[in-house]
């Protein structure tokens, strides 16, 4: 505690410093301290899971039953497969008498577990086992320690130079894709069709900011999905088009393995119409997409620096890790490119997620010669340029990297400039 409190005499907005102070706090029983610290990260950092899951176990122990449910219920907003959350409300739901509510979350908990295990027997550690992840890791990543998060040096990390993120069918407020720049729009008649046919407004798109919310927090988003379902005509749509549909819906609720469920029944759904088997090339699409976006979820958990951990018993040990590179297995995501690829040659999306995928894989020639696919098809790929510029530079080769970086500007992508400016410029000079 002591040397907790000189690092917060240097540095007193030190998210990291404030969040262990908040546990040790909670240890001694000092949980009036402890909430004014975790008060202070969640006004750091409103969308941290567990400074909401933590804060509502001091007032579990305080007994503020209503205080303790809003976090809770914050906590599986931010992240509804959280399964220890809401074993956690089942309890404090009880304590306030809402027996049928608390069984309710019970079963849901339980749920959630036995669909992780199920999924993920061979490697329990994979994707989001919430039951060991969540009851063992307390962190925050080192980007939330620093002091001041509103100065320049903060808002100039590298959060600007990541690879631009896959592409994917997703749930849209209109059907024009707004993700294009200069007018330039790829085109491909069967995308369009596979659009324009389904009952929902949807479009392909690397960002999640097409999306709103449909559906109110604790509705199952298939559920929701299926009342989408009922606006078309119900003979019109294939097996495979209501799971994909579901999972769209269950991918927006951030339901990932249910997501994952009905992305594989799409797949796996028998040929019904003329178009299906061409159709099949999307849905490997997204769930190639989603099962890499999994991968990325659990490796940034795994990437924080770990201070401190608790378990369920709520001993509190220190402990040190080494930052250990680690190359993550994306290999059935990029399986799921390949099988797009070979049902549907030519999709510049297809190879654009390639690129990414073999260079989160280090297979870094691969990615390069993938993103140089994606151009040859659609010349106004911005995001293709840009994240081969990228790995150009990260192989040494600033000059072509920059001459990418350079043509990703002009087609709109607007972080290019920052990079330029970062490792262009000074190679001019």
């Amino acid at each position: 505690m002591a040397d907790l409190n000189r690092v917060l005499r240097d540095e007193p907005g030190n998210a990291l410093t404030l969040y262990n102070r908040s546990l040790i706090s909670a240890q001694v029983g000092n949980f009036e301290d402890a909430l004014a610290d975790m008060d202070r990260v969640i006004n750091i950092n409103p969308e941290n899971v567990l400074a909401y899951y933590n804060r509502a176990s001091y007032f579990v122990q305080m007994g503020r039953w209503l205080d303790a449910l809003d976090d809770y219920d914050k906590a599986i907003e931010l992240y509804p497969d959280f399964a220890k959350a809401y074993l956690n409300r089942s309890y404090v739901k009880i304590m306030l008498g809402r027996t049928r509510s608390s069984k309710q979350d019970y079963d849901t908990a339980q749920k959630k577990v036995r669909e992780y295990r199920a999924k993920n027997a061979a490697d329990a550690g994979s994707f989001a086992d919430t039951t060991k992840k969540y009851s063992s890791l307390i962190a925050l990543d080192a980007d939330f320690a620093k002091k001041d998060f509103d100065n320049e040096l903060l808002q100039n990390r590298d959060i600007n130079i990541r690879l631009k993120p896959l592409y994917k069918f997703s749930l849209s407020t209109e059907r024009e894709n707004r993700n294009y720049a200069l007018q330039h729009r790829y085109e491909n008649p069967l995308i369009d069709k596979f659009i324009s046919d389904s009952p929902i407004t949807m479009a392909v798109s690397n960002s999640d900011s097409l999306a709103k919310p449909v559906f109110e927090h604790g509705i199952d988003a298939s559920l929701y999905g299926d009342s989408y379902l009922a606006a078309g005509d119900p003979k019109s749509l294939t097996d495979a088009d209501r799971s994909f549909i579901r999972g769209l819906y269950s991918v927006q609720s951030k339901q990932f393995a249910q997501a994952l469920n009905h992305f594989d029944d799409a797949v796996n759904a028998s040929a019904q119409g003329r178009y299906s088997e061409y159709y099949k090339a999307f849905y490997h699409i997204n769930r190639g997409v989603l099962r890499a976006e999994m991968i990325d979820f659990i490796s940034s958990i795994e990437n924080n620096v770990q201070t401190l951990t608790m378990d369920d018993k709520g001993t509190t040990r220190a402990r040190v890790r080494d930052q250990v590179s680690r190359t993550y297995d994306y290999s059935e995501a990029i399986d799921d490119m390949l099988a797009a690829d070979k049902l549907l040659p030519g999709i510049p999306y297809v190879y654009f997620n390639l690129g990414n995928l073999y260079c989160l894989s280090s297979k870094f020639v691969e990615s390069v010669d993938s993103y140089t696919k994606a151009i040859s098809v659609f010349p106004y790929m911005g995001d293709a340029y840009y994240n081969r510029g990228l790995v150009l530079i990260y192989l040494k080769d600033k000059e072509k990297g920059c001459i990418d970086l350079s043509r990703a500007g002009e087609l709109g992508v607007a972080d290019a400039y920052s990079v330029i400016s970062k490792y262009c410029e000074e190679e001019k000079k």
